[in-house]
């Protein structure tokens, strides 16, 4: 059993829960928090049912305040020390039109998952970081979730491919920035997940009632991975000690495409716009 401690935000549903319960059943002590006290109680729950692992702090955060994540994190630090890894999932999904997406959809989708995630930076970066570490020295692990849409051009998803791609921009200099003083940056690109946001997603202007929209539902349901699996693909990656981690191989293949075979990549994405028209058509509020 592993007796490393790790902070894991989003803990309360989808990707961060099933981290969180498989860290623990690694034997990691933890500090979880998310915005849904309800959550992160259900979550403490299953942890302890389980009977592995240790709950070190459980806090509800607004990752969108910078001055309420600083704090907490130095908090954090002064009461039970500097984690060993630190896992930022928490985050939201809003796709929409570019054409027509209010200007406050875009605000807090790069509120959430892109400033909330330069917040976590400035609550822990400093604390994790080492001077002059040797080899002997444990390396820390930042790891933060970002997603395909910040890698791909997937339909309607503007704003957030906007929020997720600075995540992996922020990431790539921070890997070379932080390795000298004994820090591992990790990124994840998730690609289909059925987690509660498949629910929850809002979607601008499109009723999510109608047939077509269920229908597509259903078949990105189909073809997701469950949070479990994601979350078993994050901690292989970060034990393997992998920069830009893939949960699935469509999206890495997707990446490879992108790169080598842009052909093949362009015409892929625009039979995915097609589709996409063909679910919006007959789907839009007035």
């Amino acid at each position: 059993m592993i007796s490393s401690t790790a902070v894991v935000t989003g803990a309360a549903s989808g990707i961060g829960r099933s981290l969180a319960i498989a860290l623990a059943t690694m034997g990691y002590h933890l500090h979880l928090t998310d915005r849904d006290p309800d959550g992160l109680s259900s979550t403490r729950t299953a942890i302890e049912a389980a009977g592995t692992g240790q709950i070190l702090s459980l806090r509800t955060v607004d990752i969108t305040d910078q001055h309420a994540v600083v704090s907490w994190a130095d908090a954090l630090v002064a009461e039970y020390g500097v984690p060993d890894e630190v896992y930022h999932v928490a985050g939201i999904a809003i796709w929409g039109d570019a054409r027509t997406m209010p200007h406050d959809k875009w605000t807090r989708v790069i509120d959430v998952n892109l400033m909330g995630s330069v917040h976590i930076v400035e609550g822990f970066a400093q604390h994790l970081t080492v001077d002059n570490p040797t080899r002997k020295t444990k390396r820390r692990k930042l790891v933060f979730v970002s997603s395909a849409a910040g890698i791909i051009g997937l339909p309607w998803h503007a704003a957030y491919s906007a929020s997720k791609g600075g995540v992996l921009g922020m990431c790539e200099v921070l890997r070379f920035d932080l390795a000298p003083r004994g820090v591992d940056v990790h990124v994840v690109a998730p690609g289909a997940v059925d987690t509660p946001l498949v629910s929850t997603i809002d979607i601008d202007g499109v009723d999510q009632t109608n047939k077509r929209v269920l229908t597509a539902k259903k078949l990105f349901q189909g073809h997701a991975q469950s949070p479990e699996q994601v979350a078993a693909s994050i901690i292989r990656g970060v034990r393997k000690n992998k920069y830009l981690i893939f949960t699935s191989r469509d999206i890495a293949l997707a990446r490879w495409a992108q790169v080598n075979a842009p052909f093949a990549y362009r015409g892929a994405m625009k039979l995915l716009n097609r589709g996409f028209r063909w679910v919006a058509a007959g789907a839009q509020l007035n």
